[in-house]
């Protein structure tokens, strides 16, 4: 039976009571990059503020031409940073799917913290990245809503990726298997899963309000809930994926 939101962010807390500082190493890398989110729009709200009240109050006529000429290069920039991004949270997220599974705290935070970014993962990570955002970009093609909801259907691929390499049930498995599989896994589950990342809206932005430094607590509880969520979601389904499966096609 799936946990409710509360027994899943009451679990995720009883599992960091006592291993703060284990959270805090494994996460510290995705954790400094929000805190530095955090201070950057701090900085720009209110310079922002003050330039637009002070010093010139009217915005400037060629605004929206300047934004569209760096359209081309910004895509690019946000590919490279996404793909940076999920690299560094997938590390993070690994390791808690353990933590979550053996309720036993990693000895190595910061190894662990860097584990995609090795020969067993860096591949696999780099092509089903690129797989879920092709597809997920076709979507969109149709409506904005489409694309949202194939993207909460995909999310669970490189959780289960890890599942079933660990079972050993990857060799005979292609890559669109995996997001097939986490399709049919989130059937059902979808708006589950947005409301549990919506109920972390209001911490979210007391972590900008402290200058991110609340992310510092925030990011370790947020990704130990989502991963419990996972876990509590797939239950012991993951030890028949050491076998081959028939696996439908994706949509």
């Amino acid at each position: 039976m799936m946990k409710t939101r509360k027994q899943l962010k009451t679990e995720a807390r009883e599992l960091l009571a006592g291993n703060w500082l284990t959270a805090i190493e494994l996460n510290i890398v995705p954790v400094v990059c929000q805190v530095i989110t955090g201070v950057v729009i701090t900085g720009m709200v209110a310079g922002l503020t003050y330039y637009f009240t002070r010093i010139n109050p009217v915005m400037p006529g060629d605004f929206s031409a300047e934004v569209g000429s760096n359209n081309s290069a910004s895509s690019g920039q946000s590919f490279i940073g996404d793909l940076i991004t999920t690299y560094l949270l997938l590390s993070v997220d690994f390791a808690l799917i353990d933590w979550v599974r053996t309720k036993v705290a990693t000895k190595t935070p910061f190894k662990d913290a860097f584990q995609t970014i090795s020969g067993k993962y860096i591949l696999p990570v780099f092509v089903l990245y690129v797989i879920q955002r092709v597809l997920v970009f076709l979507w969109s093609l149709l409506l904005f809503i489409p694309g949202v909801i194939k993207a909460f259907a995909y999310s669970q691929t490189f959780y289960i990726y890890k599942d079933v390499k660990e079972q050993g049930g990857d060799t005979d498995r292609s890559y669109f298997d995996y997001v097939t599989m986490s399709r049919q896994l989130m059937n059902g589950h979808k708006w589950e899963l947005f409301v549990l990342r919506l109920s972390f809206l209001g911490w979210d932005i007391l972590g900008v309000l402290t200058a991110g430094i609340g992310f510092i607590w925030i990011t370790p509880y947020k990704q130990m809930t989502y991963m419990n969520y996972y876990v509590s979601l797939v239950g012991d389904r993951y030890h028949e994926w050491g076998q081959q499966a028939d696996v439908a096609e994706i949509k």
